[in-house]
């Protein structure tokens, strides 16, 4: 697990859709990559939807910012790897890791019940909503055989494959770490305890943290593996500003547009922080001291390269000193 406390950035995948008319201007994303790796962030990162919420496709968006980044880690918050067979997902993540040169981290989550544009989504690609979960697990270990260049013959609950040989092989031996997200959800955690590398996360309360990361521990030790050895990441949305009262108007503003329903209950269900960046920088100092190493910062704004520009000035260089 890294020792001092890192930032990566989440890029407007989906935002950049709705900016314009006709074909999307890439431009967004492209210079917050450089900006970021010019900056000395640990780590870029896009969402994933196919249907449910529109956007750029997670993998092939990282393939064209592996073509444009040297150093910084590249990763996905978080790939609903289900959607995919496990056949198909393992090349593609193998092959965007040897274009990265081995600097990709696969965040993946089962997605969230309760939510029929959701259900729909895995419908439509074919995949039971309710077996979302199991089948990610079951993927998960045969995409780590995969990587392994072994031939596989697997005969699950889920997926057959015979006699498989995958090339190419990823960079990073076994394939890029697996970091699983979860809230506070039995299976999700169960899930991470037993095959994840690392934990996503958004809960929004360092107690509920807590909780979640007692239950990832003792899972981890049932199946004979070292819990402190896993990376532990926090999903958070930010608005940040010298004025907290205007991070603040901002960003619930924000909430308000992109979800279609109160800020108020955006807040109650993930971690947002909106205000100054002491206040910003408080409120991550509850989880550093809980054991997060890894924060992926979402900025709630339409103006990402401003934002962008002020976390660099005020957060980048306090975080790692918490």
């Amino acid at each position: 697990m890294s020792a001092k406390v890192q930032l990566g950035i989440l890029l407007p995948t989906r935002g950049v859709l709705f900016a314009g008319e006709g074909a999307p201007d890439l431009s967004p994303i492209y210079t917050m990559a450089a900006q970021a790796e010019a900056a000395g962030y640990h780590s870029l990162w896009v969402g994933d939807s196919i249907t449910a919420k529109p956007r750029l496709e997670a993998l092939t968006t990282l393939a064209a910012l592996a073509a444009r980044t040297q150093r910084i880690r590249l990763g996905t918050a978080v790939l609903l790897a289900a959607l995919r067979p496990p056949l198909v997902l393992a090349h593609a993540v193998a092959s965007l890791d040897v274009l990265a040169g081995g600097r990709l981290i696969l965040g993946v989550g089962a997605g969230r019940g309760g939510r029929q544009i959701l259900a729909a989504e895995f419908e439509n690609c074919g995949v039971p909503f309710g077996e979302r979960g199991p089948r990610l697990s079951e993927l998960l270990q045969i995409c780590r055989r995969l990587w392994q260049g072994e031939p596989l013959t697997y005969q699950g609950t889920y997926y057959r494959l015979s006699e498989v040989v995958l090339e190419p092989r990823p960079v990073q031996p076994g394939g890029p770490p697996l970091w699983i997200a979860s809230n506070f959800i039995a299976q999700g955690l169960e899930r991470v305890g037993r095959l994840g590398d690392g934990w996503i996360t958004n809960v929004t309360s360092p107690e509920v943290y807590r909780r979640c990361w007692e239950r990832i521990a003792a899972v981890a030790e049932q199946h004979g593996r070292d819990p402190q050895q896993l990376e532990r990441c926090l999903y958070l949305t930010v608005n940040v500003h010298p004025d907290g009262d205007v991070a603040r108007r901002e960003g619930r503003s924000f909430l308000e547009s992109y979800y279609k329903k109160p800020a108020a209950e955006v807040e109650a269900d993930l971690i947002c922080q909106f205000g100054s960046p002491a206040e910003v920088l408080e409120r991550l100092a509850a989880y550093v001291r809980l054991g997060v190493r890894t924060v992926i910062v979402r900025f709630a704004t339409p103006r990402q390269l401003e934002q962008l520009q002020i976390c660099t000035e005020t957060l980048l260089p306090q975080v790692a000193r918490l």
